[in-house]
């Protein structure tokens, strides 16, 4: 992964992180306001040795002070310690081990200085045990000692602590963000290692191996209803010809006159496609027929509001003229065949030597668009692929696997086709690649594959009929 493919991903992903990161910083205050309050207090005193009681001796150092003070460090937190702080305050209402446990001490640099830090659950207990540690160490080193030659006199009394030093809401407050931060970066490079769908023009290209013609956004105006209608969705529009100008630069010398657009799995698009394409060479003057060749589940009818009852079975099966069976999307220079009759043997008509005659007379004089079968469930769009002048393979991001794209890809190679480039519909208005749910190809082949072999009768509403004209010699 490049910085800029890192950055990306960050820009993608920014609203996640930033919950992630709230999330984790209340969870790290939430965390702080469950601990119990604690407070600290420190006091400081020094040690002396004989009748030695200036401060000058203490801070420049008298070694057998300094040598008495580090030996007496240990005493602060002892038992003998605690009994006698436990004994001149009886209200602290602390045992033995909890004054221990309450009590460190330190010895400042080449001093006999010593510093004692008392922590407790209130600011009077903390000052308490803080003051009378020194004491108490003073005593028991004096009893030990068997006489008063060594003192403990304190220095700096232990102030009464304003504010408790645990728990730490800032430092946990933050770390709380951090690990916020850190869960879900984790969670979107793991979601990114294990993702088997296509997000980016980068799986496209390695899955085929081949150019993209362009990207279709993700917009209700390509839809079903709107897509002949609608013009003022400027960004889809563009996108379309955008598709159409790098459709006509793929071979300067020898421009394709027949294409077939087909996809991997079902529900990518490729219907959706071939009419965009098919309308957009139109209004750019171009001759143009787009060809139901999806003799299993067949929409172009539907998409222009067109009787389907007679079209392209008919035709090969020599039982109508084609002049009958084409109609002329309104008073443009697009023309549509539809299907026709759903045929018992749809890969054998398609795949016949008619088929492929019908596809070279029409492109002597049109633009010659058929809109085929995905390659995966059927054989349909293999077949006629070597009939044609190249292939466009459209793809849904969030949909289409990657590993069913490059079989897909794999086919068209098999049997010598020509895959112009790729089309990736259904991207984000947002960048390419911020969408991360989608349906799976399994969830979607058993109802696609059953329909093509009858299992589908729904019949589509009727709409508005295209004007019937004769195809022009």
């Amino acid at each position: 992964m490049t910085i800029l493919d890192f950055v990306r991903l960050i820009r993608v992903n920014a609203k996640l992180l930033v919950i992630g990161v709230i999330i984790g910083a209340l969870l790290g205050f939430g965390y702080s306001l469950l601990q119990p309050k604690i407070y600290t207090s420190s006091a400081t005193g020094y040690v002396t040795v004989g009748d030695s009681t200036g401060i000058g001796d203490v801070i420049s150092g008298s070694s057998a002070a300094k040598d008495k003070a580090a030996n007496y460090l240990a005493l602060v937190g002892s038992g003998p310690v605690a009994d006698e702080i436990i004994a001149t305050n009886p209200d602290l209402g602390m045992s033995r081990g909890e004054v221990q446990g309450s009590l460190t001490a330190s010895l400042e640099d080449n001093s006999a200085l010593i510093r004692v830090n008392a922590s407790a659950n209130t600011p009077e207990k903390a000052q308490a045990l803080a003051n009378s540690s020194l004491e108490a160490t003073a005593k028991v080193v004096n009893d030990l000692e068997g006489s008063s030659t060594v003192r403990v006199v304190p220095l700096d009394d232990a102030g009464l602590p304003g504010s408790p030093s645990s728990p730490n809401y800032k430092k946990n407050t933050l770390l709380g963000a951090l690990a916020g931060l850190i869960v879900i970066f984790a969670i979107i490079f793991l979601r990114r290692q294990l993702d088997v769908k296509v997000r980016t023009r980068d799986d496209v290209t390695n899955a085929t191996s081949a150019g993209i013609l362009g990207t279709l956004p993700e917009s209700e105006k390509l839809d079903e209803v709107n897509l002949l209608t609608s013009s003022d969705d400027h960004v889809s529009q563009e996108a379309i010809r955008q598709i159409r100008t790098n459709l006509r630069f793929v071979n300067v010398d020898n421009p394709p006159k027949s294409i077939i657009v087909t996809s991997s799995e079902p529900g990518e698009g490729k219907s959706t496609v071939s009419t965009a394409i098919a309308r957009a060479l139109a209004e750019a003057g171009t001759h143009t027929i787009v060809i139901d060749a999806d003799l299993r589940r067949p929409t172009i009818a539907k998409k222009f509001g067109i009787d389907s009852k007679i079209g392209l079975t008919q035709v090969l099966a020599g039982q109508v003229e084609l002049s009958e069976a084409v109609r002329q999307y309104e008073d443009t220079q697009l023309f549509i065949l539809p299907a026709g009759r759903i045929p018992p043997n749809p890969s054998e008509l398609l795949g016949s030597d008619k088929m492929r005659q019908l596809i070279k007379e029409l492109s002597e004089e049109f633009m010659v668009i058929l809109d085929v079968p995905p390659l995966l469930p059927v054989t349909d769009a293999a077949l006629l692929s070597t009939a044609v002048d190249g292939v466009v393979l459209v793809t849904s991001v969030g949909k289409t696997r990657k590993e069913h794209l490059a079989e897909a890809a794999n086919m068209l190679k098999k049997v010598g086709a020509h895959q112009i480039g790729t089309v990736i519909n259904r991207t984000p208005l947002k960048g390419l690649g911020s969408g991360y749910y989608g349906f799976g190809y399994a969830g979607s082949y058993g109802g696609y594959y059953a329909s093509y072999y009858g299992a589908d009768k729904t019949k589509h509403g009727k709409k508005k009929k295209g004007s019937k004209r004769s195809l022009k010699k």
